[in-house]
């Protein structure tokens, strides 16, 4: 439950008030309910129907507002299903134009109740002649009160845009957390074991770590060019790179990591991580690919990569991992190295960190942003739409005497 009112903050903290977008929508929705109404009653006749105008005007608010209410729960779960809130915040301006649109009903079945008195009722229907015409009225005059209410079923119709969240395609999330000594992981890891939890399980993660090379080991590279030259994962001996097929085996996968890692082969451990996922991931089809570079930045190889070729200078890498999809977390306090320049050279978006969880949460949060979805934003939409729903429903027409 304290998940779900932080997740209503979140969207009140994120919403933009003074942009136009934000208010388009709330007063949309009231425009477009009355120009529905207007326009409702004067192309759809009254014909033999014993309803009054009262009645009729009452029941066009209704039937407008609730077919406002339902494009506003298609659209907030087709937009929900297809992430884009991640990039445009506004949940809470169609959250409140959803309460708009469930409020007229309620008003004015209110108001239309207010005429079911003994002596208002001609407004709603004929006025009767004699004491048996008059109960056959009433009970006429109620049983449509109550058949308006029907409407509301119409809602149920805007969540079946939850179906397009089944087809919302697969993610591949290439996380190369550098674990060296220079690195105190612990509120690295539980940043990501708590942004895992936060992940879908359409999210893949291929997890890296810097293992493989020990003291007097001779297989680690000297030189980037001499990474650049392998194109068999195998052949590197740097780099744990792990496939997990969702967050929650990944978030398991994160307390297997240690300290215990001889030098810092970065490069040698991303270069691995790409041609892993080629190789082994070549059948999977992905929406979305991001690699996130976790790192300080101090690589075994730092002293050849001013004068050699980049990352993005291989065409294939860079169509895998494109820079704009590639983040790098820099914990290093801001210390400029080559390796971190170039990235920034490139184009890649870099988040610097004090070494807190807090700041590697935000860093995370940023990066994986339109990566996430939860379920907060449809559950607040069930629970306003039951709530106004339900009041709407216990309202009854007035006992005639």
């Amino acid at each position: 439950m304290e998940e779900l009112f932080k997740a209503f903050g979140k969207y009140f903290k994120e919403a933009e008030f003074n942009s136009f977008e934000f208010w388009i929508y709330p007063i949309g929705t009231i425009l477009l309910i009355w120009l529905l109404t207007t326009i409702g009653l004067k192309i759809i006749p009254k014909g033999k129907s014993k309803l009054k105008t009262v009645f009729r005007i009452h029941s066009f608010w209704v039937c407008s507002a609730l077919i406002v209410a339902t494009i506003i729960i298609s659209l907030i779960c087709y937009w929900w299903a297809t992430n884009y809130f991640s990039k445009n915040p506004l949940q809470l301006s169609l959250l409140i134009s959803l309460f708009l649109s469930l409020l007229i009903p309620i008003i004015a079945l209110l108001n239309l109740r207010s005429f079911y008195t003994t002596d208002d009722l001609k407004e709603v229907v004929d006025q009767p002649k004699t004491p048996m015409q008059a109960e056959t009225i009433i009970t006429f005059a109620k049983k449509a009160y109550r058949k308006k209410k029907l409407c509301f079923i119409l809602l149920l119709t805007g969540f079946l845009f939850l179906l397009f969240s089944l087809n919302i395609g697969k993610n591949l999330i290439s996380i190369v957390f550098d674990n060296s000594g220079s690195m105190e992981s612990k509120n690295a890891i539980e940043a990501l074991s708590e942004t895992f939890d936060n992940l879908g399980n359409n999210n893949e993660i291929l997890l890296t770590t810097l293992e493989g090379l020990g003291e007097f080991s001779s297989g680690g590279k000297n030189t980037i060019n001499e990474i650049f030259a392998i194109k068999n994962y195998s052949q590197l001996q740097a780099g744990n790179v792990i496939y997990y097929a969702d967050p929650i085996s990944a978030k398991d996968g994160l307390n297997q990591i240690t300290n215990q890692v001889w030098g810092s082969p970065i490069c040698e451990s991303i270069w691995k991580s790409y041609l892993y996922a080629k190789s082994t991931l070549a059948n999977n089809s992905y929406k979305n690919k991001v690699l996130i570079v976790i790192t300080d930045g101090d690589d075994n190889v730092g002293n050849s990569i001013p004068s050699s070729k980049f990352f993005f200078d291989d065409e294939e890498f860079a169509g895998y991992y494109s820079p704009d999809k590639t983040f790098i977390i820099d914990y290093s306090d801001g210390a400029i190295n080559p390796f971190l320049q170039k990235f920034q050279d490139a184009g890649c978006e870099t988040f610097i960190v004090t070494n807190t969880k807090q700041d590697y949460l935000d860093a995370l949060d940023a990066t994986l942003n339109s990566f996430k979805n939860n379920w907060y934003l449809v559950i607040w939409v069930i629970i306003i739409t039951s709530i106004l729903t339900l009041i709407a429903l216990l309202i009854e027409p007035k006992k005639i005497v």
